[in-house]
C-alpha cells in the first residue's frame, strides 16, 4: 500500500487543546498513516515528527495524533500529512497553547451552532470569523451542535435521510469539505458537542435501557408525504449507533478526555450497550475560566416513567465539577446545545430545557443553594441569538447573577418567531429575568473575558450577525 496514493479529504482540525497538549485530527479517502510534524518556526524549518496514527476502514479512515508535553502559552506550527516526509514550500497553520489552569488571562473566543450549507458559496459566518482571527486574537471556537444535518436530504449531499454508517460519514464529508469551514478549523482550535441533527431531528430515547428511540410524529408524516421510504421514517437503535459512531470519528475522537466516556470495543467502535451510562460530556480550562461541555442528547429519555436530559452519571459529574470550581475559577461556562433560560410559548416540541422542567430546576436550585457565582450558559439550536439575564437567590438571600448567551445559526433558516414568542421561564429558582436582545439572522457569538482586574473579571458577549438586505455584518453586545 502506498500512502501517497491517498489524500486527506477532511481536516486538519486542532482539537482538545490545553496548556500542554493537543489532538491533531484528519480524515483520508483510504488506508494509510497520519503523520504529524511540529515546530516553532513558521516554515517548520525546525520541525520534528510529533507522532503518527493509523487510518483504517473501521474508523472511516479518520485518525487523531495526540501530542503531549507542550509548553504553556507557546505558539506551535504544525503539519498533518500521509507521508513521512514534511511537505516543502507550504504555509503552515499554527496554534497557541493555553495558560496553566487557574492563571488569570484575558482572552476571546467564538461560538455558535447549526451549519447547513446550501451552495458552494456557503460559509459566510466562517469567513467573517477568519477575518477577525488576528484582530481579536481569537483563541478557540466552540461548535455546540448540529455540525451536520443528517436528516435533511435536500442539503446533506446524499439525497436521502442518513440511515447507514456510510451515509453519516458521507454527510460529514460533504458538509465539512466546505472551504471556509475547513480553512477555519485548520487555524482555530475547536471544541465540539452534538445536538439532534447529527442523528435525526429532535430525537430521543423512549426508555432508559435505550432499546427504543423516536423522532416527532410531524417529521414522520412529512417524510411519508414526501415519499421517503420506511427506513427514513424510523429510528431503530442501530441507526443511532451508526450516527454516534460517525460522531465519534469526526467530533469525539479529538475532544478532551470525556468525564465518563461511553464504551467502545477493541476496534474503537461504538457499542451502545443498554447498561452503559457513559456520555460525551467533558471539561476544559483556559487559565482562570472553566468550561463544562454537556451532552444533552445521547442520554436523553422521554417516555413513560422516565424523563431525563443528562442521565444520572452526567448529573453527578456536573454537580461535582461545579463544587470543585466554585472558589477556584471565578468564571464558569456551562455549554449546552439547548437553551435553558429562553422559552417560547409556541414551543410545541418542547425539545429544550423547557421540556424537562424538573432537570432545569435541579440545576438552577443547585447553583443557588451552593452560592455558585460567575456562571454563564452558552447555548445554540434556536436559529436565533439572544442574551438573557436572571438572578438566583443564594445563601442568606444573596442575589447571584446568571447569564445565558445563545448564538445560532452559523447558516440555516433564521427563526423569525423567537423574538416575538419569548416568555420568562416558569421557575421559582430564578427572579428578575430579562431579555436583552434577540437577533434572527445568520450569526456567531464572540465572548470577551477580561481578567485585567483578576478579582473582578468581566465577561462581554457580542453577537455578530449578517444583515442580508444590506450585505453587511452588524453587532449587538452586553456586558
Amino acid at each position: 500500500m502506498n500512502n501517497i496514493a491517498h489524500r486527506l479529504i477532511l481536516g486538519p482540525i486542532i482539537g482538545g487543546l490545553s496548556h500542554q497538549s493537543v489532538n491533531l485530527w484528519a480524515r483520508a479517502d483510504g488506508e494509510g498513516t497520519l503523520h504529524a510534524f511540529l515546530g516553532q518556526q513558521p516554515d517548520l524549518s525546525d520541525a520534528q515528527p510529533a507522532g503518527t496514527s493509523p487510518l483504517q476502514a473501521e474508523n472511516g479512515f479518520a485518525g487523531v495524533v495526540p501530542i503531549r508535553n507542550l509548553q504553556p502559552e507557546t505558539t506551535y506550527y504544525y503539519a498533518l500529512t500521509l507521508s513521512p516526509d514534511l511537505p516543502q514550500g507550504e504555509r503552515f497553520p499554527s496554534f497557541t497553547t493555553f495558560p496553566p489552569p487557574g492563571e488569570p488571562r484575558s482572552f476571546n473566543f467564538v461560538f455558535g451552532s447549526c451549519f447547513r450549507p446550501t451552495t458552494e458559496h456557503s460559509g459566510q459566518a466562517f469567513r467573517a470569523i477568519i477575518r477577525r482571527l488576528e484582530t481579536d486574537d481569537l483563541r478557540f471556537l466552540l461548535m455546540i451542535g448540529d455540525q451536520i444535518y443528517a436528516d435533511q436530504w435536500k442539503y446533506n449531499g446524499i439525497g436521502k435521510v442518513a440511515t447507514t454508517l456510510e451515509d453519516y460519514r458521507a454527510v460529514y464529508a460533504h458538509v465539512w469539505s466546505n472551504p471556509p469551514l475547513r480553512d477555519l478549523l485548520s487555524r482555530l482550535p475547536a471544541f465540539m458537542i452534538l445536538d439532534d441533527h447529527e442523528v435525526d431531528d429532535d430525537w430521543h430515547w423512549l426508555d432508559s435501557e435505550r432499546q427504543w428511540a423516536d423522532i416527532p410524529i410531524l417529521d414522520k408524516f412529512i417524510r411519508w408525504i414526501e415519499g421517503r421510504p420506511p427506513q427514513e421514517r424510523q429510528l431503530p437503535p442501530q441507526r443511532v449507533r451508526y450516527a454516534l459512531q460517525a460522531y465519534w470519528e469526526h467530533q469525539g475522537m479529538h475532544a478532551p478526555p470525556m468525564l465518563h466516556p461511553p464504551r467502545l470495543n477493541r476496534g474503537g467502535l461504538y457499542t451502545l450497550e443498554t447498561k452503559d451510562t457513559g456520555s460525551l460530556a467533558y471539561t476544559f480550562t483556559f487559565g482562570a475560566a472553566a468550561f463544562f461541555v454537556m451532552d444533552t442528547r445521547t442520554m436523553r429519555v422521554r417516555g413513560r416513567g422516565a424523563q431525563t436530559m443528562l442521565g444520572e452519571e452526567q448529573w453527578a459529574a456536573l454537580e461535582e465539577w461545579l463544587l470543585n470550581v466554585k472558589d477556584t475559577y471565578p468564571i464558569k461556562f456551562l455549554v449546552t446545545s439547548s437553551a435553558l433560560l429562553f422559552t417560547m410559548f409556541v414551543d410545541v416540541a418542547r425539545d429544550r430545557w423547557s421540556g424537562y422542567p424538573r432537570e432545569r430546576d435541579r440545576l438552577l436550585h443547585f447553583l443557588a443553594a451552593n452560592g455558585i457565582e460567575g456562571v454563564y450558559l452558552l447555548a445554540g439550536d434556536l436559529h436565533s441569538a439572544h442574551a438573557v439575564s436572571a438572578e438566583l437567590y443564594g445563601p442568606n438571600q444573596k442575589a447571584i447573577p446568571l447569564w445565558e448567551f445563545c448564538a445560532s445559526p452559523f447558516e440555516q433558516n433564521p427563526n423569525w418567531l423567537s423574538r416575538f414568542t419569548y416568555i420568562p421561564i416558569l421557575s421559582g429558582a430564578v427572579h428578575h429575568q430579562r431579555k436583552h436582545f434577540c437577533v434572527s439572522a445568520i450569526n456567531y457569538g464572540l465572548v470577551r473575558v477580561d481578567f485585567s482586574e483578576p478579582h473582578a473579571p468581566r465577561v462581554r458577549f457580542e453577537i455578530h450577525y449578517l444583515d442580508e438586505r444590506k450585505g453587511e455584518w452588524k453587532m449587538r453586545a452586553v456586558g
